[in-house]
């Protein structure tokens, strides 16, 4: 394969994605692609080193002539203690000649020399509190990954993290409150700031299971969608 896909198709940001944490939510980032041709039509797809941790919609399709399309990437919560730091996506790109009634069969019947292609860094920047518990351990990627393809998040599915993020920013919303009402009392009342510290841990846990069954619910209802309707 090529690799000057940026004679055929810009992206901003260029310079790579970051996602910020914390990352007990979901965090999205948009890809703005844009064919620079004034006369040719480019198919693009993206593809991943972890297409279980990222969405990407739409994942694959065609731009026409100096048309750009923004691409939605959606970073699923993380559950576990270790972050990995550094990821890559690989956008691919060929001339569209004729018509295409399947995206799939089209880029099988690409020849290599004929595909364009750019990674695209990604860096995934915990918070300190994320920082702090996974000291000491690392799990960046190394050279030699290997790219999968994007998995496209269906809009039902976009929505539920959507709102995943949304009851993850009320749960961290709500401890700062606590821990404000708790350095209040403290000094002034120790025992009732005692009796604070086991009612945040209810909170949040019952903000947590709340966040993973709405996760459970999605990747049902993907299921079931994509098999049975």
């Amino acid at each position: 394969m090529s690799n000057n896909t940026e004679s055929k198709l810009l992206l901003e940001p260029s310079d790579g994605i970051v996602f910020n944490g914390p990352f007990s939510r979901s965090v999205n980032r948009k890809l703005v692609i844009s064919n620079t041709s004034k006369t040719q039509r480019m198919a693009f797809k993206m593809k991943t080193t972890t297409p279980k941790l990222f969405y990407v919609r739409p994942n694959i399709g065609v731009l026409g002539p100096e048309e750009k399309v923004t691409i939605d990437i959606i970073m699923q919560p993380i559950l576990q203690e270790q972050i990995q730091k550094r990821h890559k996506f690989l956008l691919l790109a060929a001339e569209v000649t004729g018509d295409i009634t399947d995206m799939q069969e089209f880029w099988k019947q690409q020849r290599p020399e004929d595909i364009w292609d750019t990674k695209i860094k990604c860096e995934v920047i915990p918070s300190k509190e994320e920082e702090f518990r996974q000291a000491g351990g690392s799990t960046d990627n190394k050279d030699g990954e290997v790219h999968f393809d994007a998995q496209e998040v269906s809009e039902p599915v976009a929505k539920l993290l959507k709102q995943i993020s949304m009851l993850e920013d009320e749960r961290m919303a709500l401890r700062d409150q606590i821990d404000d009402l708790r350095d209040q009392t403290i000094g002034t009342n120790p025992d009732q700031a005692m009796m604070r510290r086991p009612r945040q841990g209810r909170i949040n846990f019952f903000y947590m299971a709340a966040i993973i069954l709405t996760i459970l619910g999605a990747l049902l209802g993907a299921f079931y969608g994509k098999h049975f309707l």
